[in-house]
């Protein structure tokens, strides 16, 4: 009887265990079938992007579309100089908001300055939404000629991700411990000596995280790089809908561009992986 009763019990157990997989298994279906299908368009002919029935599995697959984003042609520029423009802004703009919002969130989190106002103050800058803030940045980018510049578009984006990096970096200076700060305070080390040679090598995996939601939102941003970044300066966002076509829309060739544009984010989050998996473990010990 008592046998009986353990293997019902590793019965439900695993019939329960079976159906939880299945939950995952059919989420990352529906999440991932849009990139699946992103992908297949981008490397589909032309004529078998709108066959009828469509067909799901890869077949007679092409590279023309890649070779028309990246070479370009006389009604299209190739996407690598926008990949540039998109490389260059987000790695800058990404180092000054870090740079700025740690040692922000530090002073904040270990000193208490400005007790519970001044970090709420801080995040508040992102309550006001960008689009709301197009038109006051158009007219003062245009009176001190910032439009269509990378100085214009670096200042801008760091001074709207430093909240960010101030309120993920607070936490984790919260859940440090301040002891080796402390004795590094009696060797005789001063505040900077202790925040850049103590406190940063504890708080490396939190700086992953902001550095990968940073770059990420960056780079993904569209709306201010739109109306503030002309042709010298434009961003692989606002390329993407210049992909159109007086006859038809290019899909395939918005699924190259939109499959080429994901690629540094995905390389970046991986190669900060190990560090990332760390930091968010770390963060939900607080």
């Amino acid at each position: 009887m008592r046998r009986a009763s353990s293997t019902m019990r590793r019965l439900r157990r695993h019939v329960a265990n079976s159906w939880a997989w299945a939950v995952v298994g059919a989420f990352l279906v529906f999440a991932l079938f849009p990139v699946y299908w992103i992908v297949l368009i981008a490397f589909r002919p032309r004529d078998d992007i709108f066959q009828y029935p469509a067909a799901l599995m890869p077949t007679n697959l092409s590279l023309d579309n890649i070779r028309f984003i990246w070479f370009g042609t006389e009604t299209s520029e190739p996407i690598i100089g926008f990949l540039g423009n998109s490389m260059l802004i987000s790695v800058i703009s990404s180092l000054i908001a870090l740079s700025l919002g740690v040692a922000c969130a530090y002073a904040l989190g270990r000193f208490r300055i400005g007790g519970g106002f001044l970090p709420m103050w801080i995040l508040s800058q992102r309550f006001l939404p960008p689009i709301a803030l197009v038109v006051p940045l158009y007219l003062m980018y245009r009176q001190f000629g910032l439009l269509d510049t990378y100085f214009g578009l670096v200042i801008l984006y760091a001074t709207f991700t430093i909240p960010i990096v101030v309120w993920l970096m607070m936490g984790y200076v919260e859940s440090s411990p301040p002891e080796l700060e402390e004795a590094a305070y009696i060797d005789g080390a001063g505040y900077w000596t202790a925040f850049t040679r103590i406190a940063l090598p504890v708080l490396k995996p939190g700086l992953s995280v902001a550095a990968v939601f940073t770059f990420i939102f960056i780079w993904n941003e569209y709306v201010l790089a739109f109306q503030l970044a002309g042709d010298d300066v434009a961003t692989i966002t606002v390329y993407l809908p210049r992909l159109r076509s007086a006859v038809a829309e290019l899909y395939g060739e918005i699924a190259a561009a939109s499959l080429l544009s994901v690629i540094p984010a995905i390389v970046f989050a991986g190669v900060m992986q190990r560090f990332l998996v760390r930091g968010l473990a770390f963060g939900g010990l607080k």
